[in-house]
């Protein structure tokens, strides 16, 4: 670096060093690679923010050009590994914002994206052509940053056109959608500064289209990314099923999909009805394979090569939590009270509720589970149960 750019760098440090401790982060500067909380092999983070138990590595850089995203990818991947901590990427070219980076979600959830992006479509097929490509130019912009948090690239607030290249770049983007990106962008850019003359109505249908599409393979990604282990082993087996099904029996599966989703809706639409039993534990599986069977056959194609490498590698994730959860339940569930284990996540809390209680009282004819287990048998013995989902997902990703 330049002296002068040196100079611009160690401001841009030291500034986001105060606004961090202003918001009561504790920040640490300088650290060498063996005084950081966790191995990240050579790499040395420019900042650290702690609070309330998360953390935040912090990187700064003075340019966007000769950047390796796929270095940082993967180094924001190793952070994220540690609960509650996340690799933050600031650089000058920065969009504006409202908070500091890492402290607040302000981009909307994809369902919320995907409510937007109704009201836009309905604009466009009332050909309000300048109104539906702003509102569609928004949600896409949007759809994007928050598609690169959820796979941890962390270029979220990078300018639209850096989005678009680097998720191109890292294939989150086809080519065609990466040209069609650059095509309206510029148009966009025309269009804020008054020139309309290349805004057409095939355009707005086109991006209409994008849009619909990548809402949906990315929500749908994210979703799934979001199921418990159980479910995540019955949609896998619902996805096989599918798959090998003719057209009949696909719209027999939807038809059943649909039976399945009408109760919550109407749920969650009529308060008369809010003490109904429902397993709500099913109701983002049933989502999820709704949405599945939703996709046009190309769409089905690249989201099943997807799932073939997102499978075995979200199971392995989670074969890891189950030996660390066993083996925190080994070594505490002989305490005598529940107060120290709030920092445990709610399953784990819930499972040593249940041990505690049944050594506390026992009792000779083996009464099933209590609780958030009382109507599953199969979780009588919840130690066998894991070993046995455990040994039996594991079997398949190996047959």
């Amino acid at each position: 670096m330049t002296n002068n750019t040196e100079i611009l760098y160690d401001e841009k440090v030291k500034s986001l060093a105060q606004k961090y401790e202003s918001q009561g982060f504790h920040v640490l500067t300088g650290l060498k690679t063996d005084e950081l909380p966790f191995d990240l092999g050579n790499y040395q983070p420019d900042l650290i923010a702690i609070k309330d138990g998360s953390g935040l590595v912090i990187e700064v850089k003075n340019s966007l050009s000769r950047l390796s995203v796929d270095r940082l990818q993967v180094l924001a991947e190793e952070v994220s590994k540690h609960p509650g901590w996340r690799f933050i990427l600031v650089t000058f070219e920065d969009i504006e914002a409202k908070s500091l980076p890492g402290t607040s979600e302000e981009l909307p959830s994809w369902q919320e994206l995907k409510e937007q992006f109704d009201q836009a479509h309905k604009l466009t097929e009332n050909e309000e052509i300048q109104s539906a490509f702003l509102c569609l130019g928004n949600i896409f912009e949007n759809a994007l940053r928050k598609r690169a948090i959820d796979v941890s690239i962390p270029i979220e607030r990078f300018p639209v056109i850096g989005l678009i290249k680097h998720l191109y770049s890292l294939g989150e983007l086809s080519i065609s959608q990466f040209d069609l990106a650059q095509a309206c962008l510029e148009v966009s850019n025309r269009v804020a500064h008054g020139y309309i003359e290349n805004l057409n109505l095939p355009l707005v249908y086109n991006l209409d289209n994008l849009v619909s599409e990548l809402l949906t393979e990315w929500k749908v990604k994210f979703d799934i990314s979001q199921l418990s282990s159980e479910n995540l082993a019955a949609f896998h087996t619902w996805l096989a099923e599918f798959d090998a099904a003719d057209w009949d029996k696909r719209q027999q599966l939807r038809l059943n999909l649909t039976n399945q989703i009408i109760p919550f809706l109407l749920l969650e639409s009529n308060e008369n009805l809010r003490n109904e039993k429902l397993n709500l534990k099913n109701k983002p599986l049933i989502n999820v394979e709704s949405d599945v069977s939703g996709l046009s056959p190309e769409a089905l194609a690249n989201f099943r090569a997807w799932f073939t490498e997102f499978y075995p590698v979200a199971w392995d994730k989670q074969i890891e939590k189950d030996v660390t959860q066993e083996e925190t339940l080994l070594s505490i569930t002989d305490s005598k009270t529940l107060e120290p284990l709030t920092d445990l996540d709610s399953w784990t809390q819930s499972l040593i509720g249940v041990i505690q209680l049944e050594e506390e009282n026992p009792t000779e004819n083996n009464d099933s589970f209590i609780g958030m287990w009382s109507d599953r048998q199969d979780l009588a013995d919840s130690s066998a149960w894991v070993r046995g989902v455990r040994d039996n997902e594991w079997s398949k990703l190996h047959d």
